[in-house]
């Protein structure tokens, strides 16, 4: 029988090459463009946007923090934009932050994406979707790292590179130390519900039922009779579902997408049973499941809840957080507020893996501890944190040095050319 070898098609050298188009690694590229680097950014879904477009979380915070703009550059005119095409509605941003919630600004996430594709045009970032990483290894003036495309297998070469998967896949695949925690906070699959009238709803009767079926065992584990019917009023579908061990991983996504639909279905099949619930379905839902948590990286330093809550201001600022300490367990959600007047930073040397010479990442996956990293894990700081490792990227290729090496006051001055507002 002929043997037939599988040869990857190389494709054309980047500067940096950014693996995740989600919400971190848009801006990365595009910072990364912005700053003058021949630019690759890999997606594997068929969408730019990562959970605002795909996961449907559109309602990314904070960019304000005490009244005060704290996270401004390619990410924030991206949100003007849609904004000025009547698909974004900015609340005030002068509120408690005992209400963060309300500070999140509301997208259309269709409008969101053909903006960032446009600023991807503007700064010429080569865009790759339907395309997952399937290897690295490290050269002597980058990294080199296999593609799986529809048509084949792809090679790409890249003199900087940033992990923007949110599981750090580049950094492991790498051999770069990863870390989890001892019990993943769960995930959320999004799901729009039709076939009934919110408005009619009627809780003094419906509320005792699905109290009985909590107790009975009839929901979802961990829903409440009280969530159950939250879940009716708004329309839509926010539960937690239990993250797997390996949900950094295709075959724990796997387990993970499946049982969230599952869940789904088994709290649609309670509420059929009540009264004008008989006809409840799922109008549309989210294409993948928001996964608030898997690994995180050691890097070149950690981010610690006490370094968050503080507001400590490290030497190495790159951009400022501001969103409650958001620990995320089965049962629900309790903040740790911030004090007035504390608005938390992101120090560069989170977005190093320890000992690594060409090597970023940034999104969910940055070095942090547990507490920190359910505040840092938040869209707008995602976006911010992105586009600091883009100019990183560009500058450490142009000057031809290790990420570690690269000289804090030229990051800053691009930082500042891109827009981005630096930490004082």
């Amino acid at each position: 029988m002929e043997k037939r070898v599988v040869c990857a098609q190389r494709l054309e050298d980047a500067d940096v090459a950014v693996i995740g188009g989600g919400t971190a690694g848009c801006f990365a590229a595009i910072a990364a463009a912005a700053s003058g680097a021949r630019t690759v950014l890999i997606e594997k879904n068929a969408a730019l946007g990562g959970t605002i477009t795909t996961g449907g979380v559109n309602f990314p915070g904070l960019f304000y923090a005490w009244g005060q703009q704290i996270i401004d550059g390619p990410c924030w005119r991206v949100i003007q934009e849609v904004a000025q095409l009547g698909g974004a509605v900015i609340p005030d941003m002068n509120q408690p932050i005992k209400t963060h919630w309300k500070m999140q600004i509301r997208l259309n996430p269709f409008l969101y994406e053909q903006a960032v594709y446009r600023m991807c045009r503007e700064y010429q970032v080569k865009i790759r979707l339907h395309s997952m990483l399937a290897g690295a290894t490290e050269t002597e003036t980058g990294a080199e790292m296999l593609l799986a495309e529809k048509d084949g297998l792809k090679l790409l070469s890249a003199r900087r590179v940033i992990d923007a998967t949110g599981d750090a896949n580049l950094v492991s695949m790498l051999g770069y130390p990863v870390e989890k925690s001892e019990s993943l906070q769960p995930a959320t699959l999004a799901a729009w519900l039709a076939g009934y009238s919110p408005e009619v709803l009627q809780k003094e009767s419906l509320l005792p039922m699905l109290k009985k079926a909590e107790a009975e065992g009839k929901l979802p584990l961990w829903m409440t009779g009280e969530k159950a019917y939250g879940i009716l009023e708004k329309g839509w579908t926010d539960f937690h579902i239990s993250c797997p061990e390996n949900a950094d991983s295709s075959a724990g996504k796997t387990l993970l997408e499946q049982d969230a639909r599952a869940q789904i279905e088994k709290y649609l099949s309670c509420v059929r049973q009540l009264p004008g619930l008989e006809k409840i379905f799922v109008s549309h839902f989210a294409g993948e499941c928001g996964v608030r948590e898997t690994v995180r990286i050691q890097g070149e330093y950690q981010i610690t809840r006490q370094d968050y809550i503080s507001g400590r201001r490290l030497e190495d600022a790159v951009c400022y957080a501001f969103y409650p300490v958001d620990l995320h367990v089965p049962q629900g959600v309790f903040p740790e507020q911030l004090q007035p007047g504390i608005v938390p930073s992101v120090p560069y040397r989170a977005l190093i893996p320890k000992n690594s010479r060409f090597l970023l990442a940034c999104g969910r996956c940055i070095s942090s501890d547990t507490q920190a990293n359910s505040a840092l894990r938040v869209q707008a700081t995602c976006m911010a944190e992105g586009q600091a490792a883009g100019c990183a990227a560009a500058l450490a290729a142009r000057m031809d040095c290790d990420m570690v090496r690269l000289p804090y006051a030229d990051l800053c001055a691009q930082l500042k050319n891109i827009g981005a507002i630096i930490p004082a």
